[in-house]
């Protein structure tokens, strides 16, 4: 049980970490994805 509950916490720990590196870091907006120099999104 020991082990469940700690494997528990560290895929909660694991899961908060990459969401908040990907929501600061790695994620771009979609509009700035798809814009290049010849494109103006309206």
């Amino acid at each position: 049980m020991k082990a469940f509950v700690s494997g528990v916490l560290a895929a909660i720990v694991l899961a908060v970490a990459a969401a908040a590196v990907l929501d600061t870091t790695v994620q771009q907006s979609a509009r700035d994805a798809y814009t290049t120099q010849g494109a103006r999104p309206s």
